[in-house]
């Protein structure tokens, strides 16, 4: 879930558990108000009644035209002493005026004549029905705060996205941002404080990993490039040797051993060589290069080499053509069959696809899925197979990412699956 949607939730939530709180006292708090009023009124009245009764003045008529009615009734010694003297409460009265029950407000109020009797004095007058009050501020409430949750909603998320809105352009850069692809500078101006040490920290951070790939890129070039003369004249000596006919078999044997790993170092002294030189842009020499052409021109060296294995090549080539350096397409092409038919097994086979678009290459060969997140990294090895340099991949991938082009594995039906496709997305880009 988003950040921005996390915070306008939560912020959400809590307005709303504050505004139900304010509903709930607003609701008691208009009815404390109606009711003081209302009481307030009948208290008065009350003890006007009761002076007038208690000086011996004639009380006005029960019903005297004004919305205060009462009544005057004696009461025993334990009703008074069992009840509160003033007592407030609402109840349901017959009015004859209006031929029907209606809601009252009352007030019961009791006191004590000069010969000692309890007296009870109930005043009450027509009242506000307050259950349909309480329907009306309930469902007017109801409807307030539809529209205020739903404000609040729409506010927060307008501010959190808007307060959000460095945070999602740095995230965007750094989706794109690429090491080593000459990547554009981050502009993310801002006045937050936090985001500005987010950007200044990534700035840094990107800044520093660019240094330390330059260098790592650098190295490894200046020390391939300076390695290629001593490995070609150890290389040379150690033929020059074999001619010798003072050697011994075990000799020539350990000669022979130690030429198969020198050139094993070489390999992969001209693989890292290359790998650097396609991550520093030397390659700029584009060319309309017919793929199936060179999978045909390249296909048969091959089969004549691992003729022993017996694999079996199946083919079905359409035109496809690849904007690319005439000798990288020949590292692309050729690594994909070599690495077909070098993870094969014996009596294996190999499907060739071509259309338009797309090229893939099936192989059999271990009984189980390689890891993709692995596969195309340099100096990965397979099980079984720590002979080869372990770059074969990891150019194929650079080659890849240098034209645009996307290179995929999956293991599908016992078969290993290579697709090289060209990436429409970043092209049109």
């Amino acid at each position: 879930m988003k950040l921005q949607t996390v915070l306008t939730f939560r912020l959400s939530m809590l307005k709303a558990v504050l505004i139900t709180v304010w509903a709930v006292f607003f609701y008691f708090a208009v009815m404390d108000k109606i009711n003081e009023e209302m009481d307030d009124s009948l208290m008065d009245y009350a003890e006007t009644l009761i002076m007038k009764y208690l000086a011996g003045e004639q009380l006005p008529a029960t019903f005297n035209g004004t919305d205060n009615r009462y009544y005057l009734h004696q009461v025993s010694d334990k009703f008074a002493k069992t009840h509160e003297h003033i007592r407030y409460y609402d109840e349901e009265v017959y009015f004859n005026d209006m031929n029907d029950y209606e809601p009252a407000r009352k007030i019961a109020y009791i006191f004590i004549t000069d010969d000692n009797r309890y007296m009870q004095l109930v005043v009450f007058t027509p009242t506000i029905d307050k259950k349909d009050l309480k329907q009306a501020i309930f469902y007017w409430l109801v409807a307030l705060y539809v529209l205020i949750i739903l404000g609040v909603f729409g506010v927060n998320f307008w501010t959190v996205r808007k307060s959000m809105k460095p945070l999602h352009k740095l995230l965007k850069w750094l989706d794109e941002y690429k090491l080593g692809n000459n990547s554009k500078p981050l502009d993310n101006d801002t006045d937050i404080t936090e985001f500005k040490k987010l950007n200044a920290a990534v700035k840094s951070s990107t800044e520093r990993n660019e240094r330390q790939y330059e260098q790592q890129k650098m190295f490894i070039a200046n020390a391939s490039h300076e390695m290629q003369t001593p490995l070609a004249v150890i290389q040379n000596r150690l033929e020059i040797l074999l001619e010798d006919e003072n050697l011994t078999e075990q000799q020539l044997n350990d000669i022979v051993k130690t030429l198969h790993t020198l050139k094993s170092l070489t390999a992969t002294n001209r693989s890292l060589l290359l790998l650097c030189k396609i991550e520093n842009g030397h390659f700029t020499d584009l060319k309309h290069i017919s793929i199936s052409e060179k999978i045909e021109r390249m296909l048969p060296d091959y089969e004549a080499i691992y003729a022993y294995k017996g694999i079996t090549v199946e083919k079905d080539i359409s035109p496809l053509y690849f904007e690319m350096d005439e000798s990288l397409s020949t590292t692309l092409v050729g690594n994909l069959l070599k690495n077909a038919f070098t993870h094969n097994i014996n009596g294996g086979s190999i499907v060739i696809t071509i259309r338009e678009n797309l090229l893939e290459i099936r192989n059999s060969g271990v009984k189980e899925p390689l890891d993709d997140n692995k596969i195309f990294d340099s100096f990965y090895h397979t099980a079984g197979k720590k002979s080869s340099t372990g770059l074969g991949l990891a150019l194929v991938k650079a080659i890849c990412r240098l034209y645009n082009l996307e290179i995929k594995y999956q293991y599908v039906q016992d078969m290993h699956v290579f697709r090289v496709s060209i990436n429409k997305e970043k092209r049109d880009l």
